[in-house]
């Protein structure tokens, strides 16, 4: 019994791990693959340096009429930049999500295949899957405010729904054996082969019994 509990400790403890390894995984891939541009943050911090620099000579009561113009432009172009840094950001953002959740919708259906004979290794991959979807939802979350977050977040609620129901409910609700059950009616169905195989055998020996040799 306690081996029997250690196992399953140590069974629960490899799921785990491997479902944390494997949204690591997904997570530093799509970083790496789909990375967030940074051009427009160069040309901020370009911009920023300039302005620096131009206030650094003189505090700014001293800075000439042509500085100061200099400085604004500075400032108009650099509150543009955030702008477009920002609408970039959340457009990677909902790209990154949607990607996540994409990968994270595969890992969930692969978790399906051979639940039964492989379930460490099927609850690792359930595992990674819903914590690459919880990455991806908290993406879009984070970055994005319009009407795509409502419709990801709705996307993904139904895909966790839906595997749900085919790894749990349907799972369950389909008829099967336990092992030891199977192996019981197997040897119940050899045993009785082998008395209907005795049976023929003593019916041919009372024919050949009966028959014109046996009558003398």
């Amino acid at each position: 019994m306690a081996e029997a509990a250690r196992s399953r400790g140590l069974q629960t403890i490899f799921s785990f791990f491997l479902g944390l390894m494997l949204t690591a995984f997904i997570g530093v891939g799509v970083y790496t693959f789909h990375p967030p541009a940074k051009d427009l943050d160069r040309r901020i911090q370009e911009l920023d340096r300039r302005e620096q620099a131009l206030r650094s000579g003189a505090p700014d009561d001293e800075l000439s009429a042509a500085d100061r113009d200099e400085v604004r432009k500075l400032t108009d172009s650099r509150n543009e930049l955030y702008d477009a840094a920002q609408a970039r950001r959340e457009a990677w953002g909902r790209s990154t999500s949607i990607i996540l959740i994409a990968l994270a919708t595969l890992v969930m259906a692969v978790s399906l295949v051979r639940a039964d004979q492989l379930p460490v290794i099927s609850n690792g991959l359930l595992l990674g899957g819903v914590f690459t979807m919880v990455y991806g939802v908290g993406w879009i979350v984070a970055t994005d405010t319009s009407v795509s977050r409502f419709i990801v977040m709705t996307v993904a609620l139904a895909i966790t729904l839906g595997l749900g129901y085919a790894r749990f409910v349907r799972r369950r609700s389909s008829p099967s054996l336990p092992i030891g059950s199977a192996l019981q009616e197997s040897e119940g169905m050899a045993r009785l082969e082998q008395r209907l195989r005795d049976v023929e055998e003593r019916l041919d020996k009372a024919a050949a019994a009966l028959g014109p040799g046996g009558d003398r």
